[in-house]
């Protein structure tokens, strides 16, 4: 298996219990921090100076202030404006503030037992044949995403209506009868019909694990 582990990872989950959640993809070392620092620089900023008496120390209030958001981002409560890229930076930073320069390359933020886990996503890294993941990669780092605790529970999402929360499991279940255990797919609207069309792609981390259609019928 390839390595786990790297100077920024690659995919970052927050997973909901209820199968929700968001998928973010870092592309380098310098993606990953510039996405980190977004988030904790302007916080830290506003300690530059003289001590406030009964002020939290900076990176106290850094923690807090990741916790909060991403608290939301559990409750569905990040607004419209900030959408899934601000979930994203705050997101870099959590993950590098638990794990610093050595980083697993797939990291599952969750909620276990009342209180927020940070772990590393090995399972991502294994492929049984149908997604863990599917991902809506609109925004710059990624977006919303689709948990599958197993192929009958992906099955039983792929052939359900879709909707407007859950659309893009039901075209990955339709077009491909193997895939990598993330598939991330791409709205793109062709500029002169304003139709649009989704560009999917297989994330298996070095591992062989193709994108495989269906048979036509």
């Amino acid at each position: 298996m390839a390595g786990t582990h790297a100077k920024f990872p690659e995919v970052v989950f927050l997973r909901r219990t209820d199968g929700t959640g968001y998928g973010f993809f870092y592309y380098s070392e310098v993606d990953f921090l510039h996405a980190a620092d977004s988030f904790s620089t302007p916080i830290l900023r506003s300690f530059v100076g003289e001590p406030v008496p009964g002020q939290p120390e900076p990176q106290a209030h850094l923690k807090t202030a990741i916790a909060t958001f991403i608290g939301q981002a559990f409750d569905k409560a990040i607004p419209r404006e900030v959408g899934a890229e601000g979930v994203s930076r705050a997101v870099a930073a959590s993950v590098r503030a638990t794990f610093g320069t050595k980083v697993p390359r797939v990291v599952v933020l969750e909620h276990k037992d009342g209180r927020l886990n940070i772990r590393p996503g090995i399972e991502f890294m294994r492929h049984p044949g149908h997604p863990l993941a599917v991902i809506v990669d609109a925004d710059a780092h990624g977006g919303d995403a689709r948990f599958f605790a197993s192929a009958d529970d992906f099955a039983k999402i792929g052939q359900t209506p879709a909707n407007a929360r859950c659309w893009l499991p039901q075209i990955v279940y339709r077009l491909y009868a193997r895939t990598p255990s993330v598939v991330a797919g791409k709205p793109v609207v062709d500029q002169a019909s304003g139709k649009t069309s989704v560009a999917f792609r297989g994330v298996s981390f070095g591992i062989k694990a193709p994108l495989q259609e269906r048979a036509s019928a």
